[in-house]
Order: C-alpha cells, then structure tokens, then sequence
C-alpha cells in the first residue's frame, strides 16, 4: 500500500523550513552577500521557482531566518525557566541557555550578518524592519515578565549589554577563536554580569 500523500500545506511548510535552514547555514558559512537565492535553494534541495513561490525575493527569505530564530530562542527559554522559581534562579538558566543558543546551530551568526547588511541594503531594510520590531517588542516584554523583579529602567541596558556581549560573541566564532577560550571568556563575563543583575533585584 502507497504511503498517504501529504497535505499541501506540509509540503509547504517542510520548503519553507529547508529554505530558511540552508539560507541560516550559508549566512554563517560564507556571509550575506556571498548568499544568493540560488545558492539558498541549491542548498536547500528545491527548485528556485519552488523557493520563490514562498519567499520571492532575498530579503524575504531573511525575514524568515529572522523569525525563525525568535521562536527558536522562545522555545528554549521557556524550557531553560521551567524548573526555576526565584528570579536569580531564572537569570542563571537564562545564561546557560544563551550560551546554547549561541553555539547550537548557525541561526545566530545568520541573524548578525543579517543586521549588519541592513545598513546597505536598503529592500533588506524594508522587509526585515517590522518583524525586528514585533521580535524586540516581544522579547523586551516577555523577558521582563519573567524577571519581574527588575524595573524596566534597569532591565532594558542589561538587556542590550547581554545582546552586545552574545553577537561580540559571534563575531569571534566566525573568526575562528578557540572554543574553549570563548566558553572561559563567556563564564568571566556572565559572572561579571550577574553582579549586576542581582544588584538590580535588590533597589
């Protein structure tokens, strides 16, 4: 007996994932600009007009590593806080689940090359710029609510300093930097951080 074809909507959704992971996969391995929509759909093991029929141009594509990449980091959010219950315990999983997410898979160096190309891309610009608001916006909300404790005055410039950190970060993987140094240089930081967190729980 034939296996049941699957639904189109399926069909669709599994093209639209190999899209996004390959375009993520060849953002980290070889940069924006040297990322083609042909090389995306090679890559992704579809036909270009397959590729286009979901996501026309380039810079839609990268809007949809973008978005990607927010729900992913959701997700393991709220896996990292399930077992926590006081706000130190909850700032403590949240490091260990940046530093997962900044070395598992490409989908973080992806997005930095993404928003270091929007400077001069002025249609990358125009389609990534809504989804970088609802994203923000999103986070900046969810985060605080699940560290309550810190006013939103205290929050937000930790919470850029932990963002400049992570892509600081990225930026010397690419660079081909020692694992093992950027984990030690990572523990140094977050220990520093932390200070500062705690600090922001106690005024």
């Amino acid at each position: 007996m034939k296996a049941p074809r699957r639904k189109q909507s399926e069909r669709s959704a599994q093209t639209q994932r190999r899209v996004v992971q390959a375009a993520a996969c060849l953002l980290q391995s070889q940069g924006y600009a040297a990322t083609t929509v042909q090389g995306i759909a090679r890559h992704a093991g579809v036909s270009l007009g397959a590729m286009q029929h979901h996501f026309p141009t380039k810079a839609q594509v990268m809007a949809a590593v973008l978005r990607h990449y927010a729900l992913k980091r959701v997700r393991l959010y709220r896996h990292a806080l399930q077992h926590t219950t006081t706000s130190p315990q909850k700032i403590d999983a949240l490091f260990k689940a940046l530093w997962t997410l900044l070395c598992q898979g490409p989908e973080f160096m992806a997005t930095v090359e993404i928003e270091l190309a929007r400077r001069s891309d002025t249609e990358l610009a125009a389609a990534t710029a809504p989804v970088l608001a609802r994203i923000d916006t999103f986070m900046n909300r969810w985060l605080a609510a699940q560290i309550a404790d810190i006013t939103p005055d205290k929050f937000m410039p930790l919470r850029v300093l932990t963002n400049t950190m992570l892509r600081g970060l990225a930026v010397e993987f690419a660079r081909g930097t020692d694992k093992h140094i950027l984990e030690q240089a990572y523990a140094m930081w977050v220990s520093l951080l932390r200070v500062e967190y705690i600090k922001a729980l106690n005024t």
